[in-house]
C-alpha cells in the first residue's frame, strides 16, 4: 500500500479478519479464502453456500461492530500443515494456501487469533483492536473474483470495505466515492 502508515495498513488487515469472523457467524457454511488490506480499506473473498447481495452488507457490518469489542490483540500460533488443514474441513482454498505457505508440509504455518476467531495468516495486525474506531469503517460493495485471479477457477464473492483512522476521514472519503459512483461516463 503506497504511502499508508503501517498502523493504518495493520488496522485494515485486522478489519479483514473481523469481516471474516462476522461472515462466519452469520453464514457458518461459507468457505473463507483470503483477506488483505488494500489502498483505502480491505476485502475478503468467500465461497458462500447461498448467494449474498449488497443488501446483506448492513447486517454483516452490524455483526462486525458487535464482535469488535470482544477483540483485543492478535495472538500468533504455529501449526503443521496437517494440523492447519484440520481447521478447514472441506475448504479446498485454505488447503491450497496451506500447501503453498508450508512448502507442501516442510514448514509450519502461522495462525492469528483474536476473540473467538482465528485464521491462517502471515501477519500484520493492529496491536490493540480497542483502538479501532467502530464508526471509521464501512462495507461498500460486492464483486466477483476468480480464485487466484484465474478465470479457469471458481468465482468467489469479494466483500469490500473502507477504513480510516477517524469517522471524519471515512465520511470525507465516502462523499467522494459516492460522487464518483454517480458520474456517468459518456464517450
Amino acid at each position: 500500500m503506497a504511502n499508508q502508515p503501517s498502523d493504518l495498513q495493520a488496522m485494515r488487515h485486522s478489519l479483514a479478519h473481523l469481516l471474516a469472523a462476522a461472515v462466519m457467524e452469520l453464514y457458518p457454511e461459507t468457505k473463507r479464502t483470503i483477506g488483505p488490506a488494500i489502498d483505502n480499506g480491505f476485502y475478503f473473498d468467500f465461497d458462500f453456500k447461498e448467494p449474498v447481495s449488497e443488501a446483506d452488507l448492513p447486517k454483516i457490518e452490524k455483526k462486525m461492530r458487535q464482535i469488535l469489542p470482544t477483540w483485543k490483540a492478535f495472538e500468533r500460533h504455529e501449526l503443521t500443515a496437517d494440523e492447519a488443514k484440520k481447521e478447514y474441513p472441506g475448504n479446498e482454498f485454505k488447503a491450497e494456501l496451506i500447501d503453498e505457505f508450508s512448502d507442501h508440509g516442510k514448514h509450519k504455518v502461522s495462525f492469528y487469533k483474536s476473540g473467538n476467531y482465528w485464521d491462517l495468516c502471515k501477519g500484520g495486525h493492529a496491536d490493540d483492536m480497542s483502538q479501532v474506531k467502530p464508526d471509521a469503517f464501512k462495507l461498500t460493495h460486492l464483486a466477483g473474483a476468480y480464485w487466484h485471479g484465474d478465470a479457469k477457477n471458481k468465482m468467489l464473492t469479494r466483500i469490500y470495505g473502507v477504513a480510516f483512522a477517524s469517522k471524519k476521514a471515512l465520511d470525507d472519503y465516502l462523499i467522494c466515492w459516492r460522487r464518483l459512483k454517480s458520474v456517468t461516463i459518456v464517450s
